[in-house]
This record gives structure tokens, sequence and C-alpha cells, in this order.
């Protein structure tokens, strides 16, 4: 794929949809100040038309034009009138999007499928139109998602879910592009929280007053200038806020925990006893007051600074030494490794990842194995101690029947001592009383075995309950250790993944520019050349 061939802004033609209210705004107005034309489209055509006599009152070149992105005529629009304008564009920026604020289960589906129209198809319809244009000449697309499509937020699920599917979609875009050969750069630009009227143009369903953002909040000027850097630089990503990148790793690393954080800051960091302009209010379906860059809503001042974006803006500069010395150090152990390594770099993070969940998978199941073992021990011990309670009754039971007997025998041995017809009536007293007490001794012989029946079944039923709740125990404990295992598994992967093809553009970024090199350096030497030969044929003429 031949590299894009992206333009200073002074000499572009820029296109930005939801020109007229925050992001979009700042955007149209830094790039028409640094000499780019633009081509504004948002549904307010009395903002259009204002902002494009403040462009053009500056010097600037602007040309407004009315368009829901959720209609694919209207978009074909744009790209005719830009064409008619300016003669083409350069740059496309698919920016318009609407918001909703409330649980699932309040909001009704057809808001949310109009939600789906404007973020979502808005951001198709853009970059279907634009690549008609672009795929011959080259230039860049740039959408503008959220770090909402890293870690959805609660209470703005509809939203979260179209800034997750614009995230599959650029990403699908960008590689079926690079497999086509079109040279346009597809960026995707990450804010965090920022301070736009955002809050007072959605959609309230939470039953408060007023919406916020959670802070920190930036000011839009911030997301402008990293929209503008991927118009003029091949650029992926570009993240907007340490704070939103901050809770899009938390949630992979321990995505339980953010889940049960976010169930309970989710809706006291997103309400406000300020309901904000009234004029502002739900533009769902139709157009609102827009020209503002910032919300109206009270609070501290946002910032004008991104720390993190100046690192990946200028990975060289001051604000990307750390993270610069970082990437050498890491560059300088792949190397390594990759020099010790001749397998292909897919393979090697894949077998990475498959030991990973190998070794945890064996850590489950010795963890089950333990537990197991500590239940079959634990009914073992209560076994034998039920068996040794019924011993020592049985024991028992024997010596009182033995007892019994004896006294009987020694009864009835006396009585045969008095032989003859004195001592019958004697015997038969003895014997009477023998079968008396062996009766008896039957008796307590009987209820003693009962007796440790009953009590044999009771420590039989506890030491089943007690193995039962160890196994249910251990097979919990290990299915949430192969879970955890998975996910660790899956998270190397896609690390491996993310990095190859970091390594990737990277290559592609050298190669273009090592081919942009050599070819200046040709002309150069052609141009020195062709200047030697005049000179010598001049020199030649004038002998």
């Amino acid at each position: 794929m031949p590299a894009p061939k992206l333009k200073p802004l002074s000499e572009q033609v820029i296109v930005v949809t939801g020109a007229t209210s925050g992001i979009g705004l700042a955007t149209a107005r830094m790039a028409a100040s640094q000499g780019a034309a633009v081509v504004i489209v948002a549904r307010n055509e009395d903002a259009l038309n204002a902002l494009a006599a403040e462009l053009r009152a500056k010097g600037g070149r602007a040309e407004p034009v009315v368009a829901d992105v959720a209609d694919l005529a209207q978009v074909e629009a744009v790209s005719a009138a830009a064409i008619t304008a300016f003669g083409g564009f350069d740059s496309w920026c698919n920016n318009a999007g609407v918001a909703i604020y409330g649980s699932l289960e309040d909001v009704p589906v057809e808001d949310q499928r109009r939600l789906f129209d404007v973020n979502y198809w808005g951001v198709v319809h853009g970059t279907l139109v634009a690549a008609r244009h672009l795929k011959g000449k080259g230039g860049a697309i740039v959408n503008t998602g959220s770090v909402l499509s890293d870690r959805s937020m609660a209470l703005q699920g509809p939203y979260s879910a179209s800034k997750f599917a614009i995230k599959g979609v650029t990403e699908a875009f960008r590689t079926e592009f690079l497999a086509e050969g079109y040279p346009i750069s597809v960026t995707l630009i990450k804010p965090g929280p920022i301070d736009t009227p955002y809050m007072e143009h959605a959609r309230n369903l939470m039953g408060t007053t007023g919406v916020r953002n959670p802070p920190p909040a930036y000011h839009p000027r911030v997301v402008a200038r990293a929209i503008l850097y991927a118009c003029e630089h091949r650029v992926r990503d570009l993240t907007v806020g340490g704070g939103g990148l901050a809770v899009s790793a938390i949630g992979r690393l321990a995505p339980k925990l953010t889940d049960l954080v976010m169930s309970k800051i989710a809706k006291p960091t997103q309400s406000s006893d300020q309901p904000g302009r009234q004029e502002r209010r739900d533009n769902l379906y139709d157009a609102r007051e827009d020209l503002a860059e910032t919300s109206s809503l009270a609070g501290p001042p946002p910032r004008r600074t991104s720390f993190l974006l100046e690192a990946q803006m200028n990975p060289l500069g001051p604000a990307g030494i750390i993270l610069g010395a970082t990437a050498l150090l890491a560059g300088a152990a792949f190397g390594m490794y990759t020099l010790r390594h001749s397998r292909p770099l897919p393979e090697r993070f894949a077998d990475r990842a498959r030991r990973g969940i190998g070794s945890l998978g064996s850590e489950a199941r010795r963890g089950i194995g333990s537990l197991g073992h500590e239940a079959r021990r634990g009914i073992g011990s209560l076994g034998y101690e039920a068996r040794r309670g019924i011993g020592s009754l049985g024991s028992e039971a024997r010596r009182g029947i033995g007892s019994l007997g004896d006294e009987a025998s020694r009864i009835a041995g006396r009585a045969l001592g008095y032989a003859g017809k004195e001592t019958r009536p004697y015997l038969r007293g003895a014997r009477k009383g023998s079968e008396r007490f062996a009766d008896r001794a039957s008796r307590y012989a009987a209820s003693a075995y009962e007796d440790v029946l009953d009590r044999g079944a009771d420590l039989y039923d506890e030491a089943r309950s007690r193995g039962r709740s160890l196994y249910k125990a251990a097979r919990g404990g290990g299915e949430d250790v192969y879970d955890d295992a998975r996910d660790r598994g899956w998270s190397l992967f896609r690390r491996g993944r993310d990095a190859a093809e970091d390594v990737r553009d990277a290559g592609w970024g050298l190669f273009g520019r090592a081919r942009y090199e050599a070819e200046k350096r040709g002309r150069y030497a052609a141009r020195q050349g062709e200047g030697l030969l005049d000179r010598l044929a001049d020199l030649l003429k004038g002998r």
C-alpha cells in the first residue's frame, strides 16, 4: 500500500460534521485559523451560516452545508458541495453525535435507534462517501470515538454501545483500505470527558435536574488539536485525557472490580442539580441552540492540555521523554528477542498466551485437587468418628447384655444348688427372674442399637453435607480461577496482537519515509546531473 500523502493544513480542504457545537466547532475554527478551507456540516442552518460568516470575516474559507448524517443521500450532497466549492477535499472528520442519559430499561428502543443512526451510521456514511473521493488521490478520514469504546459507562449504555461500534467499523475500514491499497489514513480519536454542550444537548431520562461529566474534563480545543494532527499525520489512534485511559486500563485488568465500582459511582458522578441552558436541551431529533464550544454548567475550568496527547503527538519532545526511553528499552529487548527466535511474532505471542492459559489452568486444577482432597479427608474423618461412635455404643450394649446374662446365670446356679422338691419353687422363680432379666437386657440392647443407628445416621448426614459444601466451594473456586485464567490469556493474546500491529504500522511508516527520501534524493541527483550536462555542453560550444 502506498503511504498516504497528507498535505499541510494550510493546503487542505477539510470536511467537519457536527461543526456548530463543541469539538466540531473548535475544530472548524482552529482549522480555518491555520489556513485550511473548511466544509462545515450540521443540522442547524442558522448556526451554520453564522459560523461561515464568522470564519470568512477572519479571512478564512468556509462552505456551510445543512445535512443530517443519518441520511446517506444528504452526506453524499456534502461531498458534492465540497467538490463544487473547492474542487474536492483532503480530509473528512466524522464528528457529529447525540447522547442519551438513562438506564437501558428506561430508554425507548426508537430513541436508541435514532442515536445509532446518527453516531454509528453517520460515521459509516461519511467514511464510505469520503473513501470514494480519496482512494484515488489520498487523504485522511478521522473518526471521533470515545474512551467509552474500551469501557462502557452505566447510564450511557446506548452511547457507549455506539462508540464500541464506531471503533469496530473504523478498524474494519482501515484493514480493508490497506488490503485494497487505498492511500487513505484512517484515525480513531478517543476523547475522555470533554467540557462541551454535550451534557445540555443530551436527552436526560435519569430523573435528575441535569447531567454532567465525571471529572476531570478537558477543553474541546484539546481534541481539535488531535483531530487536525491526524489530518496531517498518519496515525492509528489518539487518546485525549489520562483519566479515561486509566479507567479503560483498570477495566481490562480488574473487570469485576470495575463493574462494582462503576455500579456505585455511575449516578452520583453523572448527576447534576444544574439544568443548563433550556434552549440547548435535547437535540436527539431536532437541532437546538449551538455555536458554543463549552457548556454553560458551573464547575472547575476544563483542562487545556493533555500530557498523554502531547506524548502521542510529540514522541521525541519533552512530553515524551519518559515514554520514549521506555519504548527504546522495549524496542531493544524486542529486537534481541526477535534475533534469538526465528518463529513469526504472532505465533510467539500465541504460544505465550497458551502457556499463560496452561499455567493458570494447572493452578486451577491444583486448587480444585487440594480442595477436593480436603473434602475427602473431612468426609473420611467424619465417617471414622461415626464408626467409632457406633462401635463404642455397640460395645456398651454388649457389655450390658453380658452383665445381665451373668447375673441370670448366677441366680440359676444358686437355684440348682437347692435340688429337690424344696428347691423347685425357687428354681421356677429363678427361671422367671432370669427370663425377666433376659427380656430387659434384650430391650436395652435393642434401644441402644437404635440409638447407635440414629447417631450414626446423623453423623453420616453431617459428613455428607460438609463434603458437598466443600466440593461446591472447590468447584466454584476452580471455575473462578479458570475464568481469570481465560481472561488473562485473552488479554495476553490481544496485547500481542496489538504489539504486532504497532510494529507493522511502524514498519510501513519507516518504509514510506525511506522511499520518500530516496525519491527526493533521486530527483536532486537528476537535477544535479542535468546541470552538469548543460555546463559541459556550454563548455564544448565555447570551444
